[in-house]
């Protein structure tokens, strides 16, 4: 959605909804091709006041947070005719966020629920209270399906993200991550992936597991140690530039059309870096957009949902493996940009914070594809008008702390047969 408001040509400022997790408000890239509506209220003024508030505001998470991710399965593909129950993992830590990961082959018919279980442990037990860790029960945080939503009613998708209404364990769920109370942190987790029963007509090929993965991560007490700058192996890699703004009339009741599609859009570059521009319209970022929206959100932000569709394995593409997890700086991303692998990033900045990006968002997505000599940060960003702007670079201080606000999210999307580089043995984040 955008909203343009000004007296006149020149001071024209539009804003548009490229939240994964909030509406935000953009300035984005001034267009006089493309007119909308004037559309200016007290509401949408107090709610532009207080995102800009909370941005300019909110503390940086700690420097270099706890992160391990868990592939709680990566080995032969197997059937799931019924359910799937991976081990339980540790996360010794006491992680406040959880954010799970699946590729899959299925028809388009299959739909899988996909839950959680998560053991607690009190931060500060009360008197006579041991603080001994308890096991909440399944907690159900999605449906999900590889079936493109109407355009005309998306709403009725059957892949959805949850609430966790009647659950009594001290967790929320924010669309994709399963946060702890402030009283409680999450030591241990497992996942359960079950076919649905209620599908009208049974798959035609049965449901097969790839890969799966749970991160867990929480902010460290201690400042991390600087690390130096380090030359590039490589140029920026070549990823495929893609602009959603070419879409931005595109399929309004998806999430609010191609102006919002940040997330789909970036998923599909990660995508087509590995496998080429892709034969069939289906592949597109409307399509992309399609196979992401989650009706419960409002959007095609889901972080779980937009590396399941990257992971999807189907005849005509080589395979992939994608999943969600989070990093302890830019050093790591630079490890693995030299090392040939694109990385898809979740940032938030105001206009001032980050003045190079020509506009401002509470929750954006785009592709980091390697950095400068002088360690700056190369770009795919796909908020750009058309895809001749989309590759750019920004300052690494303000991309970093830009990064910083998702908890330096990501996702990683390579192929199945090329190895990732080595990762942090205490804490792997891939």
């Amino acid at each position: 959605m955008f909203l343009r408001i000004g007296n006149n040509a020149e001071d024209e400022i539009q804003f548009s909804y490229f939240s994964r997790k909030t509406p935000e408000i953009t300035d984005v890239f001034p267009s006089k091709t493309h007119p909308v509506p004037l559309l200016h209220t007290p509401f949408l003024d107090l709610q532009r006041r207080v995102q800009r508030y909370m941005m300019r505001n909110m503390a940086l998470p700690a420097p270099a947070p706890h992160i391990l991710l868990h592939r709680i399965f990566d080995g032969s593909p197997t059937p799931i005719s019924d359910s799937w129950q991976s081990p339980t993992v540790s996360l010794p830590f006491g992680a406040t966020a959880v954010v799970p990961s699946w590729n899959l082959s299925a028809p388009d018919e299959a739909t899988v629920h996909v839950a959680l279980q998560v053991q607690l442990k009190p931060v500060a037990p009360a008197a006579g209270d041991h603080g001994a860790a308890e096991w909440s029960g399944w907690l159900e945080i999605a449906h999900w399906n590889a079936a493109p939503a109407d355009p005309e009613a998306p709403e009725r998708a059957r892949r959805t993200s949850l609430s966790l209404a009647g659950s009594t364990a001290p967790v929320t769920l924010d669309t994709d991550t399963l946060t702890s109370g402030p009283d409680h942190r999450i030591t241990a987790v497992r996942m359960r992936i079950r076919v649905s029963d209620s599908t009208e007509t049974p798959p035609a090929t049965p449901v097969m597991l790839h890969f799966a993965a749970v991160m867990g991560s929480a902010d460290a007490t201690e400042p991390a140690e600087s690390t130096p700058l380090r030359p590039p192996a490589r140029t920026a890699l070549q990823v495929p530039a893609r602009s959603q703004m070419r879409h931005r009339d595109r399929y309004p009741a998806v999430g609010g059309g191609g102006a919002a599609w940040c997330s789909p859009t970036t998923t599909l570059m990660l995508q087509t870096y590995w496998n080429g521009v892709p034969p069939r319209a289906e592949h597109s970022i409307p399509a992309a957009a399609l196979r992401t929206f989650d009706p419960a959100f409002g959007g095609t932000g889901n972080w779980s949902f937009n590396t399941a569709l990257a992971g999807r394995r189907t005849d005509d593409a080589r395979p992939l493996e994608a999943f969600v997890t989070r990093l302890h700086s830019l050093d790591e991303a630079q490890r693995l940009t030299d090392a040939g692998v694109p990385l898809g990033a979740s940032v938030s900045f105001t206009a001032e914070q980050l003045p190079e990006a020509g506009y401002e968002t509470a929750g954006h997505l785009l592709v980091i594809t390697g950095f400068t000599a002088d360690g700056n940060v190369a770009v795919n960003d796909p908020a750009a008008p058309d895809d001749a702007g989309v590759a750019r670079v920004y300052p690494r201080q303000r991309f970093d702390d830009a990064w910083r606000r998702s908890g330096r999210t990501v996702y990683i999307v390579h192929p199945v047969e090329l190895p990732l580089p080595a990762p942090d043995l205490d804490e792997p984040a891939w």
